[in-house]
């Protein structure tokens, strides 16, 4: 089976990804920031599955960083890349920490973007591979108590579609998977800590999973929020969307 790698790969999606992919007889490469995390995750996967699992500790929220993970990782030989990392912070644009955003920003963008190119460039070299970036329902929605981190996830969306585009005559595909709330630690760590529900992180996985094998170009988890994206959006201006979405939740 193809050898993936994966960002993020502690907790939530990237940790049921992980899992779900070793099942599967993947070899792995985990990312993350924090190493006995990552060594607590390999060893939690060694313990029903004798794939090689390796990890490499990163921080992708700093300049530069993606492309030292590239360059230690290329000789891996992965065929599969998961951008999962991600990051969100709750309150004001006008009164956040400028530092943070700008760190969310370098997360949640720039290191995907770096990543998607380097891999990607790699990929058409082998003349194949999957790259699965992991975006969300706020990439469809404006979100007044956390601006950047939708509009991060816009940019996932649409940097997505086009690279699918371009690849479209290779044997490389781009895949983006759009989860609604799911039950992560995410809100947690972006403070806002209301949302104590949500999808199960491992369905989740498992339909990012399936989507990126089989060459799909996007794909939304739960009905509800396949709704809410492809049609009801479609006739709600965007300051009643905002307006929403500023009042109905914490994020």
């Amino acid at each position: 089976m193809q050898k993936a790698l994966i960002t993020g790969a502690t907790s939530g999606i990237g940790k049921e990804l992980a899992i779900l992919m070793a099942k599967s007889n993947h070899d792995l490469v985990l990312v993350a920031r924090n190493k006995d995390n990552l060594l607590a995750v390999k060893n939690e996967i060694n313990s029903f599955s004798s794939v090689n699992v390796s990890f490499y500790q990163a921080d992708l929220s700093q300049n530069g960083s993606a492309a030292k993970l590239f360059n230690e990782t290329k000789k891996e030989g992965i065929e599969i890349l998961i951008n999962n990392a991600g990051v969100g912070l709750k309150g004001d644009f006008f009164h956040d920490d400028l530092s943070k955003t700008i760190q969310i920003a370098q997360l949640n963008m720039i290191s995907l973007m770096e990543l998607s190119h380097l891999y990607g460039n790699y990929f058409l070299k082998q003349n194949s591979g999957k790259i699965l970036n992991i975006g969300s329902i706020a990439a469809f929605l404006p979100g007044p108590k956390q601006a950047v981190y939708y509009a991060t996830k816009s940019f996932v969306r649409n940097l997505s579609r086009s690279l699918a585009y371009n690849l479209r005559n290779s044997n490389v595909t781009v895949t983006t998977l759009h989860p609604g709330v799911t039950k992560t630690n995410f809100f947690n760590a972006s403070g806002a800590t209301n949302f104590s529900k949500g999808a199960p992180a491992s369905s989740v996985a498992a339909l990012g999973y399936k989507a990126m094998m089989n060459g799909k170009i996007e794909v939304t988890y739960g009905l509800f929020n396949k709704f809410l994206v492809n049609f009801v959006l479609r006739f709600i201006p965007y300051k009643y969307q905002a307006y929403l979405v500023d009042n109905a939740s914490e994020i």
